[in-house]
């Protein structure tokens, strides 16, 4: 079984398609026999394996071999014993952030695991991502030292104007508890480079409450918001993944999308082209279906070339390890709204460069 075979089984099974089309579309891959180590391979690359077995028991129901049902049902345990002990953390930080007054918005992880697929087993999370205000990171660097948890390694030896600047370039500052848990705090929910606005108030007073266990509440995103941020983070990492597609095709399919709104935040926050390539990897890889407003509103072709881009990449995930610099270069400047944006972006680039070769410790 080659690579593309494995890759297209893959992105075949997290279809958003009917059983019967999936199923279809299936058995050639069967008939023709299929190598599921290599298969389970190319899922864990593209960070995709607890979505790949749910997919696998759903299409091959009682055809499943005995061993696989096995080991479909011990990773699931797996992934929900893991995902638990992350969720159980991310409740002790938020009840003592809240406490101390301080607001704190959870990103994607359980929240996002729970929200779009209904099940914190369905998304693998082996740390957290938090945001809060960025002017309060003193405060909540002191409340997570009283948790027990200290400036990760990459972070230590920084303080000072240094430490502030690496927080200012990068967005965010990572904390770890002991050897096994990370917890990313954002300062802003994307670096300076991205045209996504350091506005806190607003996407706070837009979150809901989401339950990701029987005692535990946090507050996460508005269902547009979450949109947005997820279609900015599959850009800045280059959609080098499938869990990027699945995750955005997953809020389509499963939250309450006001579109209308979406559309119009995404135009004042000049990330409509933004949100046009993330709609359209997950209608093209995924078949998830958009509403017909957004299709009137977004069938335009700005986004084609670098659409085919990104595809094409994905498919040839491992062999090619990292995107081409023209091609990075070209995905970010082509999911610029502005001229002004695309400047804000190179000039951010410069300075990480800058900093990362000549200023950081």
């Amino acid at each position: 079984m080659t690579d593309l075979e494995a890759y297209e089984l893959v992105r075949t099974c997290l279809s958003h398609r009917s059983d019967a089309v999936r199923r279809e579309a299936v058995q050639p891959f069967l008939d023709s026999g299929i190598d599921w180590e290599a298969v389970q391979r190319k899922a864990r690359w593209h960070r995709v394996l607890p979505l790949f077995f749910q997919a696998l028991e759903e299409l091959l129901g009682p055809e499943c071999l005995s061993p696989l049902c096995e080991q479909i049902q011990e990773h699931r345990r797996g992934v929900r014993i893991q995902n638990t002990f992350v969720a159980q953390e991310l409740g002790r930080v938020h009840r003592r952030f809240e406490e101390a007054g301080l607001p704190l918005l959870a990103m994607k992880g359980p929240v996002l695991a729970q929200v779009a697929y209904g099940d914190i087993a369905l998304r693998q999370s082996v740390d957290a991502d938090v945001a809060i205000p960025g002017d309060q990171f003193s405060e909540a660097d002191r409340l997570l030292r009283d948790l027990g948890y200290e400036h990760a390694a990459k972070r230590k030896g920084m303080s000072g104007w240094r430490g502030s600047l690496s927080r200012y370039l990068d967005g965010q500052w990572e904390f770890t508890r002991g050897n096994t848990f990370t917890l990313d705090v954002h300062t802003r929910l994307m670096p300076p480079g991205y045209s996504f606005p350091p506005d806190f108030p607003s996407f706070w007073g837009r979150a809901r409450p989401v339950r990701i266990a029987d005692d535990v509440v946090v507050w996460g995103f508005s269902p547009e918001d979450r949109l947005l941020v997820l279609v900015h983070h599959g850009i800045k990492n280059q959609w080098r993944a499938l869990r990027h597609v699945a995750d955005v095709a997953a809020v389509i399919r499963g939250e309450d999308i006001n579109w209308e709104l979406l559309c119009d935040r995404a135009e004042t926050m000049n990330a409509t082209r933004a949100l046009k390539l993330g709609l359209r990897m997950a209608r093209d890889l995924l078949d998830v279906a958009l509403p017909p407003c957004v299709r009137e509103r977004f069938q335009d072709d700005s986004m084609e070339h670098v659409s085919t881009s990104m595809k094409s990449y994905l498919q040839s995930r491992p062999q090619q390890s990292a995107l081409p610099l023209t091609d990075r270069v070209r995905l970010q400047m082509a999911t610029k709204d502005t001229l002004l944006d695309q400047v804000r972006y190179g000039a951010h680039s410069v300075l990480q460069h800058f900093w990362s070769g000549l200023l950081k410790p």
